[in-house]
């Protein structure tokens, strides 16, 4: 966790961009390459207020000092960017793009969800010592 910046640092928000445009980048090429359908603005405009979005609230998180959600829920996105990309070439005749999509929606908020309880978990216990 040495890479990441310091809580209240003004970094989080390079960090912030750079990682929303990663997730738009990754978003836009399963569409475009994977389910070969053609660049359409508004969808594209979707992914980017969802990438910006989600980008936005974990790195808020990581500015007030909770890296552990940041880790977490960044493995929770990896995880369903790998499982977005790999309903691509599971034949479900057309629902392929949905179920890859919720594959990648529920990965995320679990790993958000699991993020913020190790967070309270660590916290409960660095005040219990300090008691």
């Amino acid at each position: 966790m040495n890479f990441l910046p310091p809580a209240k640092s003004t970094r989080w928000l390079y960090w912030m961009a750079a990682y929303g445009f990663i997730l738009w980048l990754l978003l836009i090429m399963h569409r475009i390459f994977l389910l070969d359908e053609n660049f359409d603005t508004l969808i594209a405009l979707r992914f980017a207020i969802l990438a910006f979005a989600v980008s936005g609230i974990l790195h808020l998180l990581g500015w007030l000092g909770a890296r552990l959600i940041w880790w977490f829920t960044t493995l929770g996105i990896m995880v369903g960017l790998a499982l977005l990309y790999s309903s691509a070439y599971k034949d479900m005749s057309g629902w392929e793009d949905l179920a890859g999509f919720l594959s990648f929606a529920m990965m995320l908020l679990g790993g958000f969800a699991l993020g913020l309880v190790v967070e309270g978990v660590l916290l409960l216990v660095l005040h219990l010592r300090k008691n």
